[in-house]
């Protein structure tokens, strides 16, 4: 990014250094777009010149259309799009001759980060800026009834640079990272009611009011005055139904159609080839901000008892370095020792591995392909925090959907994690339509059809197709548009005019086509030549990573040495919530060693939060596993922090930390309890459970020499927890159920837990389509379609996470009973009535 002053302090940020003062956000939705206002006011309260250089997040799919700066005096300075580097000498030589200029570019190294620079703003004045784009609408569908999402950016998520080893400052500024700044942001959003169908209005980021009573749009605002740019704004409209295979808005010179494909459409595809299914897992330094480590666990923990029982899987967690769970091969099958190691890391996966470098495992697992006829599916949960490529925070994630033919979801705050994972798997498990193309049957002439590589589409999605048509010709009213997949001969869909539109002027479609291109041509298998791509944007207007927008303002009176006491002004950027202790855990562009003593303090911490327990409950099996796995993890992170502060020569400072743990560890470990059971199980199966670590040295440890005698305690212990009182609320006693599910889908309740269910006993819950069956298996398969049944009555509402659950028990059940699907519906409504 162009800089044209150095800042004299950069560690000051007062509210009065900071020159932004307000935001002003006003966007129009119509459709499957918006058109959005982003309005941003710069005042210099300082006695001499400034340059105030702000870099802030827009979607990686808008199209930035214009820029306009409006001077208090009354002037305003329409800005021009040029090549980038053309602009930028434009923006420096204005500067130079004493005048003012307003530059807006994108940061190349990314698609969603943006810096406009205000030059030479004098003492006491203001400047308003507004930046213009159009952008795609998400369509979802979480409920029953679809939803169209809108979401803007406000905040861009501290990242880790591998090049630094901390966290970096984003468009090559320095601005800083701040909890709260001077500046807050207005909204207003008009929906166009016109044909829309809609049913409710709400954010799941922010109060809101929504004003009905007006005739053409319904108004939404904040509720609330002083609002932070430290969330991301979304406003989701629910829609009582919504149009499946038509043309979308129609404008002179450019198309907009819309296809869903339905159940039937993607039922052609095999279901039946084999998976492999690899969890990648950010387990970096920010992942442990507002516990979404725990979460991701939560999610994979559902991932992993979701999977089908004729796959390979296998865990990758990366941070600074990366480690798969089974390291022998890329993938193993599927089994119940295999899923027991899997749950055995889970339960002790955390945040601790240093800064988020992604590239190591996508290149590792790109490197090891998948076997003949096996289909890879690949699951990423991260925060998006990293700063080495292309399309870091929302558009890494889009980015890395994108070139793998995948899909990606964004989770709001303060929602669920494994909900969404639930849907994305179920998403993968669902056949689906590739190789999708469309027909244009039209009397215009198509210049553009976009996009040419649509990514495989599923039941229900939507995909929208452009096309750039010469502007010289009318619009055929009969236009036609077909969907195909692969080669096939008919057509999956057609799409028409169902109903009669207005060819407006409004350029919305044009710009997005336009961006659709230009997007393609970027991030192709072979990326178009620099020229090609920097004339499409000059040609439709639309700003790329190539060009940039400048405004000049000329003054009076003015020489060389007018601006040459300007001084430089960085925005500072607020925090999201989620980041807000980053700041102190890693200070921009921290060294290495700072990353080091922040992951084992994080190590600490978790074991002094392990050892707040009186000793005979941390003598647990399943409390003494979790504290096995974090205590290994500190020594092995110990060992290597040791060895980087001997290189230091700080090895005294550093090591004192450590000693309080290590020294608690060995006195709990070495004691003797002296307690005698009365109920011996195999202490060989003891040995076994807890060497399952993930790494893989637990019984090499010192904490791990601990007699027998603890482990006869152990078994007192796990013997008097095994009967655990079962939640009442419906969210946790669906994340009971995903715990206690084995790997082929079956469930083994104890009377106990039928009893805390239901106030029933196991023999209550017969049927005769069981009873030619032997104890054990009997017990199984009853106690299997009683979760069925208790889910479908008492947990209907959390259905999206028990849905593949429920797929695989009933397939096991299935097979267990010969493949007689009448002996299964009777074996589920005998146990229906009984639940009754």
């Amino acid at each position: 990014m162009l800089r044209i002053k150095q800042q004299t302090n950069p560690s000051v940020t007062s509210k009065e250094s900071v020159p932004l003062k307000e935001v002003y956000i006003e966007a129009c939705l119509h459709s499957f777009a918006a058109d959005v206002k982003l309005t941003q006011v710069f005042r210099n309260d300082e006695s001499v010149p400034i340059e105030a250089v702000y870099c802030f997040p827009v979607e990686e799919n808008a199209a930035i259309y214009a820029f306009v700066a409006r001077i208090d005096d009354g002037r305003e300075i329409v800005a021009e799009i040029k090549e980038k580097k053309l602009a930028q000498q434009e923006y420096t030589h204005a500067l130079a001759q004493g005048h003012g200029a307003y530059l807006f570019e994108q940061d190349e190294d990314s698609n969603d980060i943006f810096v406009v620079s205000v030059g030479a703003l004098k003492p006491n004045t203001e400047c308003r800026i507004t930046i213009s784009y159009v952008t795609e609408l998400d369509l979802l569908h979480d409920n029953e009834k679809p939803i169209i999402r809108f979401v803007i950016p406000t905040t861009i998520a501290p990242r880790y640079s591998p090049s630094n080893k901390g966290i970096s400052s984003p468009g090559g500024t320095q601005a800083e990272y701040i909890e709260s700044a001077p500046y807050t942001i207005e909204f207003v959003c008009k929906i166009d009611k016109i044909d829309q169908h809609v049913s409710s209005i709400s954010s799941p980021s922010h109060p809101i009011v929504v004003d009905f009573n007006n005739d053409d749009a319904f108004i939404v605002t904040f509720s609330q005055q002083g609002i932070q740019l430290d969330r991301d704004i979304i406003v989701d409209i629910e829609l009582s139904k919504t149009r499946t295979n038509t043309i979308a808005a129609v404008e002179k010179g450019a198309l907009m159609v819309s296809f869903m494909p339905n159940e039937e459409d993607c039922r052609g595809s095999s279901n039946d080839r084999r998976n492999e299914f690899l969890f990648i897992i950010d387990c970096s330094g920010s992942m442990d901000e507002d516990n979404k480590i725990g979460l991701a666990c939560k999610a994979m923990l559902l991932f992993l008892k979701s999977l089908p029982t004729n796959c390979c899987f296998n865990i990758v967690r990366f941070g600074s370095t990366f480690s798969p769970l089974f390291s022998d091969q890329v993938t193993r099958e599927y089994n119940a020792t295999n899923l027991h190691e899997a749950e055995t890391l889970i339960k002790c996966m955390t945040a601790n591995m240093g800064g988020t470098e992604l590239l190591e495992p996508l290149k590792w697992l790109k490197k090891n392909k998948p076997p003949v006829g096996c289909a890879r599916q690949i699951f990423l949960l991260t925060d998006g925090e990293v700063s080495n490529v292309d399309q870091p925070s929302r558009a890494l994630v889009k980015g890395l959907a994108r070139v793998t033919n995948g899909y990606y979801t964004f989770i709001p705050p303060q929602t669920k994690v494994d909900i969404h994972v639930a849907k994305q798997l179920a998403r993968a498990l669902q056949p689906s339509i590739s190789n999708v193309h469309v027909k244009w049957n039209t009397n215009q002439t198509v210049l553009h059809s976009v996009p040419n590589h649509a990514p495989p589409v599923f039941a229900r999605d939507r995909l929208l197709f452009y096309a750039l048509l010469d502007e010289s010709m009318a619009f055929d009213h009969a236009t036609t548009v077909e969907l195909f997949a692969d080669i096939s001969q008919k057509p999956l869909g057609v799409a028409r005019i169902d109903h009669i539109p207005s060819v407006v002027d409004s350029q919305t479609i044009r710009r997005l086509a336009a961006k659709t291109l230009l997007h393609e041509l970027l991030h192709g298998e072979k990326p178009a030549a620099r020229e090609c791509i920097i004339g499409l944007s000059l040609k439709y207007g639309i700003l790329c990573p190539y060009t940039a927008f400048i405004g000049l303002e000329r003054r009076l009176d003015v020489d060389s040495a007018s601006n040459v006491d300007m001084e430089l002004r960085e925005v500072p950027i607020v925090l999201s919530p989620m980041n807000s202790s980053l700041r102190r855990l890693f200070p921009v562009s921290s060294s290495i060693s700072s990353n080091r003593i922040s992951s084992l303090r994080t190590d600490i911490d978790d074991i002094v939060d392990t050892m707040r327990f009186s000793e005979i409950a941390l003598l647990s099996r399943d409390m003494l596993s979790e504290f096995s796995c974090k205590a290994d993890m500190l020594e092995s992170g110990s060992h290597a922090f040791y060895l980087s502060a001997a290189k230091l020569k700080r090895r005294k400072g550093f090591g004192s930390i450590l000693q309080p743990a290590i020294g608690y560890v060995s006195s709990l470990f070495t004691k003797k309890t002296g307690v005698q059971p009365n109920n011996s199980r195999s202490n060989s199966h003891m040995h076994s459970t807890l060497s399952a670590s993930p790494s893989g040295s637990m019984m090499n440890s010192p904490i791990m020499s601990a007699s027998m005698d603890i482990f006869q305690a152990i078994d007192i212990q796990s013997q008097q927890k095994s009967e655990v009182d079962w939640p009442t609320d419906e969210y946790e006693l669906v994340s009971r159920f995903v715990e206690l599910q084995q790997y082929d889908g079956l469930w083994m309740l104890t009377e106990y837990d039928i009893k805390q269910l239901t106030g029933k006993s196991l023999a209550n819950f017969s049927s005769s389509m069981v009873d030619t069956m032997e104890k054990a298996s009997r017990n199984s398969v009853t106690t299997t379609a009683f979760v069925l049944v208790f889910l479908e009555t008492r947990c209907i509402s959390k259905k999206t996470l028990w849905q593949a659950l429920s797929t695989k028990a009933h397939k096991r059940i299935a097979e267990l009973l010969g493949g007689d699907e009448t002996k299964v519906e009777q074996l589920l409504k005998d146990v229906r009535d009984q639940l009754m």
